[in-house]
């Protein structure tokens, strides 16, 4: 025997027992793997509960109540001993600017309530009144919205009713679809940027999430859209005599040769007909094409091995004759363990 048959040999027999590198597999029939084809999605991803996770990091980090107000806001005014100065709802114009007896107009855009308190008093110190005690509550926020699209469970414009940040922003729109999102998330700024600092932020959700990289919780303002992109899945195929048959996913930036597409499977079955190995590619016009391999000469080093695209399925057909050999091969398992070791030395 040479060095090639004995090469195919010890991957028919060995590569079930190999551990092979972590990849998303889903167990399929031909008619599963047509359905699953057209559908173009995969099961929700058995993973850490992020929803859970991103729920209690919204929680922990309740940061100061420092909303700051701006045009459309309405806010409450209580001068505490002069009722006649008080206003149960005064509203920000255009400018964020409210309009008060004895002092005119006053600027409270981008002021925190506390810090209008404080204008509004000194205001009154100087014309009404020696220390004045003021009062400031926001009735309505109106000014501060942000978007949040893409694979979240409730995508739509929120409120801003306090400093917010990113998993707030993916916490008011009920969380990730887990099925669907892909682990980054996208913050598109609505005002012109700090110098240097791009308009658009990429932030890794598995870092923030799972690794808990607080640093990542980027701060969000009105006017900013954030986004998760729905994970485009791509997968191939492996159907028949093989050990562990079914669709397996594509990594991102990775290549599928048929070896190692066989080795996901779990390897060549004894009664595979390896020379017989058909691989079936779809055309974009909807047909498909057929191409016969011989993976015997493959895993011997006599032909290169076969470079496969996304959504080829591999079918390995059995053989009736190897069927009936294999129950007796499974009865003298120590003969040919005994063979195999003989051979290699």
């Amino acid at each position: 025997m040479n060095r090639g048959s004995v090469m195919f040999l010890l991957f028919v027999l060995l590569c079930p027992f190999v551990p092979a590198q972590e990849r998303k597999h889903i167990p399929f029939t031909m008619e599963e793997v047509m359905r699953h084809q057209a559908a173009g999605t995969a099961e929700e991803r058995p993973a850490i509960d992020l929803n859970e996770r991103l729920r209690a990091m919204s929680g922990a980090a309740r940061f100061s109540q420092d909303y700051l107000l701006g045009p459309g806001d309405v806010i409450e005014l209580t001068v505490f001993g002069i009722p006649e100065l008080n206003q149960k709802a005064l509203t920000l114009d255009s400018e964020g600017k409210i309009s008060l007896p004895f002092i005119n107009t006053v600027q409270l855009m981008g002021l925190t309530a506390r810090e209008a308190e404080i204008r509004i008093g000194a205001l009154y110190e100087a014309t009404v009144m020696k220390n004045p005690q003021v009062a400031v509550a926001v009735k309505e926020y109106r000014s501060q919205f942000i978007n949040v699209l893409g694979a979240v469970e409730k995508p739509g414009t929120y409120q801003l009713t306090r400093r917010a940040f990113l998993i707030d922003a993916l916490a008011m729109a009920g969380g990730l679809i887990a099925e669907k999102a892909e682990l980054k998330a996208l913050v598109h700024r609505a005002a012109k940027p700090e110098a240097g600092l791009p308009e658009t932020i990429e932030i890794d959700l598995s870092q923030l999430l799972e690794q808990g990289d607080i640093s990542l919780n980027v701060p969000v303002y009105a006017g900013d859209v954030v986004s998760v992109p729905e994970r485009v899945e791509r997968f191939f195929y492996v159907l028949g005599d093989v050990n562990k048959g079914g669709a397996f996913e594509i990594r991102k930036g990775e290549q599928i040769t048929l070896s190692k597409a066989l080795a996901s499977a779990g390897g060549l079955m004894f009664t595979a007909k390896a020379k017989k190995t058909a691989v079936i590619r779809a055309n974009p016009d909807g047909s498909t094409n057929q191409i016969a391999v011989d993976v015997t000469k493959i895993l011997r080093g006599d032909a290169p091995d076969m470079l496969l695209a996304e959504s080829d399925v591999v079918f390995v057909p059995g053989s009736t004759t190897k069927t009936v050999a294999r129950g007796v091969l499974n009865g003298i398992g120590g003969v040919l363990s005994s063979f195999v070791y003989i051979t290699v030395r």
